[in-house]
């Protein structure tokens, strides 16, 4: 990035920044008109510049001019993850030199890693979205912030990335990343920088709380990349006396939503995404039910997604933060889609009864844990203890689950598994839920 560049991105990003700040506390019906003013546009300009989407609205005979409202979004046929990886070319839009591009990648957690291109422009919009919900929850501009996540750019002055790794010769890959070696090391680092913020996966809160943690002290904490439970909040909540202020994002699409200091849910930036949550026959679910979330990006012209499935499922609601903002909010994230289990009856099931609240009462028994289903009527929950582990109380949570499930008429063994560890992903994660049954 040469001089101009660099200065033309950082005057754009405060100038988004700005807006958001100043737009968040207006009536909810000026930012639909904003939000839907920036879809309009997108949708038109991948009709006439994206090949995918050109084909795609003629074989369902949409027009741009026929978007006049919301609801003319679903005359838009979904597009998923498959059909940007069989089709990856035609989704760039014309004229777009992807050597000047940055390149960004999906984890591949639903089994399929997809490579994505975002302008200049549309990397100045990211920036700002990330400050927003940092500042937004406290953060200063002077503060110390430690982040585990694998985006090597740096958004903020204070930013060190952290990259842990399990072979100790690893060397850091990015100038703005620190190299550590396993746990042990990160919890070092961290007492030895003494950060003011911490940004973390909800592996990565595991590993600290199974440690001592003592000495690290941060102000806030946030979250990232996969599903918060209330037993990382309880693990929190107890290591450092501090709230999780979740975030939502992706690489397709960066920051979506964030959890302000109220804990009413997670704000969605309207100036950065259109999101929609859908049944399984693509209708819009009530508030309070699960969908799944279809999103559509409002700034990245060089590769636009329209109406694209996340894979992720979602609790929606009606209701107003009480901080005052507007902006629309999702009540709960579920984790992925795929994220269920096959009952004996062909029913799927997130629900793994008995098990949240135990964790939830006891958030130092177990350190970490994961379900894998075998069969249907057979799952193996594997754990690795906790500081304050007790075995006789894990088998009568085991009894307890298997009496669940038969009080709603599956019958399911489940087979308690105490393991050293429990590995990650390449992509830094660690999978909560595991099915291998159809």
């Amino acid at each position: 990035m040469n001089i101009q560049e660099y200065l033309l991105t950082g005057t754009l990003s405060l100038t988004v920044l700005w807006n958001l700040r100043k737009n968040q506390w207006k009536p909810l019906r000026d930012l639909q008109t904003r939000q839907l003013k920036r879809l309009k546009s997108i949708v038109r300009y991948a009709y006439d510049y994206v090949p995918y989407y050109h084909r795609l609205f003629n074989s369902v005979k949409f027009k741009p001019e026929d978007l006049k409202d919301f609801r003319d979004l679903k005359k838009i046929p979904v597009t998923t993850k498959t059909d940007v990886h069989r089709n990856h070319s035609d989704f760039i839009a014309r004229g777009v030199d992807t050597s000047k591009c940055i390149e960004g990648f999906t984890s591949g957690s639903t089994g399929i890693p997809m490579k994505t291109y975002k302008n200049l422009e549309a990397s100045s919009h990211e920036i700002a979205f990330m400050a927003y919900a940092f500042l937004e929850c406290g953060m200063k501009l002077t503060d110390r912030f430690v982040s585990t996540e694998l985006n090597r750019r740096k958004i903020l002055p204070n930013q060190v990335s952290v990259r842990v790794h399990r072979d100790r010769n690893r060397k850091k890959t990015s100038p703005n990343q620190v190299s550590v070696y396993g746990v042990g090391g990160f919890v070092e680092y961290l007492r030895r920088i003494k950060p003011d913020v911490l940004y973390l996966r909800p592996s990565d809160i595991e590993d600290i709380c199974s440690n001592d943690a003592s000495g690290i002290n941060p102000r806030l904490f946030f979250s990232q990349s996969q599903t918060v439970t209330q037993h990382h909040r309880s693990l929190v909540r107890s290591a450092f006396g501090l709230e999780i202020n979740d975030t939502y994002g992706s690489a397709e699409f960066n920051r979506l939503a964030f959890e302000c200091n109220e804990h009413m849910g997670l704000h969605i930036i309207t100036d950065s995404v259109m999101m929609e949550f859908l049944d399984e026959e693509r209708e819009a679910v009530a508030p309070g039910e699960i969908g799944e979330t279809i999103v559509t990006g409002l700034y990245n012209y060089a590769m636009p997604l329209i109406r694209y499935n996340l894979g992720d499922d979602a609790v929606t609601t009606d209701e107003r933060c009480s901080c005052g903002r507007r902006l629309p909010l999702i009540k709960k994230l579920m984790g992925k889609t795929s994220d269920t289990f096959i009952m004996p009856s062909g029913k799927k099931v997130r629900w793994q009864p008995f098990f949240w609240d135990y964790i939830h009462s006891k958030p130092f028994s177990i350190s970490m844990y994961q379900f894998i289903q075998v069969k249907r009527n057979k799952i193996i929950l594997r754990i690795v203890k906790g500081k304050e582990f007790n075995l006789k109380e894990i088998y009568e949570l085991r009894e307890k689950m298997e009496k669940g499930y038969l009080s709603r008429g599956e019958k399911v063994t489940v087979i308690v598994d105490i393991v050293r560890e429990i590995p990650r992903e390449e992509s830094g994660k660690r999978k909560k839920i595991i099915c291998l049954v159809t």
